[in-house]
């Protein structure tokens, strides 16, 4: 088995394990929502802080972000969107997930650290069976924090037992992995399979 410098490799969900949503989506979400986009994934981002945390739910979230806004939006279309907004990150990256087998294949623990809320966790728990194959998971909505705050960082090292400066983490956030820097983690903006997997190749050796 080859030598590996990390004991694990964590991976965000969304954007990495999951399908980035295409701009087309982005375009037609902004269009039922009646943003239009831009701004309207900065506006999403910026205020699903409190949903992420489990401390809202989706109406409270979309409430927040028509604040912000500047719009409003009746209880049926929250409906329409919410389901639209689930649809979005329920596609899974099968290159990502491909990589992370392999890396266990290796003999280095996989992990999954994500910013997600109670109502998509609850679809893809549901859905996916591979979840099952990662050592650890990390949900904000259960942990009470987001990242970047760096208690999340810690009670993902802290299930895995591991050092900071012994793990790997793919996030598509530059803040996000700057955090996981501060940390002592080796982290890397994800920008595609094939430069994670050269990444990877790098600290475990050829597969």
């Amino acid at each position: 088995m080859p030598s590996s410098r990390w004991d694990a490799v964590i991976f965000d969900y969304g954007r990495v394990l999951s399908l980035a949503p295409s701009a087309d989506e982005l375009q037609q979400f902004a269009a039922l929502v009646g943003v239009t986009e831009p701004p309207f994934f900065e506006i999403y981002s910026a205020t699903r802080h409190d949903y992420d945390r489990g401390l809202t739910d989706f109406r409270q979230h979309w409430q927040a972000f028509c604040d912000a806004a500047n719009v409003k939006l009746g209880p049926a279309q929250v409906e329409r969107i919410a389901e639209m907004e689930t649809l979005m990150w329920l596609r899974v990256n099968p290159e990502a997930l491909a990589l992370a087998r392999e890396i266990k294949a290796q003999g280095v623990r996989i992990a999954i650290l994500s910013n997600m809320p109670h109502d998509l966790l609850a679809y893809v728990r549901r859905e996916f069976d591979w979840l099952d194959e990662f050592e650890v998971k990390i949900w904000s909505c259960e942990f009470g924090a987001t990242k970047p705050d760096l208690a999340i960082y810690r009670a993902c090292l802290d299930a895995l037992g591991c050092e900071a400066e012994r793990t790997l983490f793919f996030d598509d956030r530059p803040n996000n992995v700057e955090a996981a820097r501060e940390l002592g983690m080796e982290a890397h903006i994800f920008e595609s399979v094939q430069r994670a997997r050269a990444i990877v190749r790098e600290g475990i050796g050829s597969q």
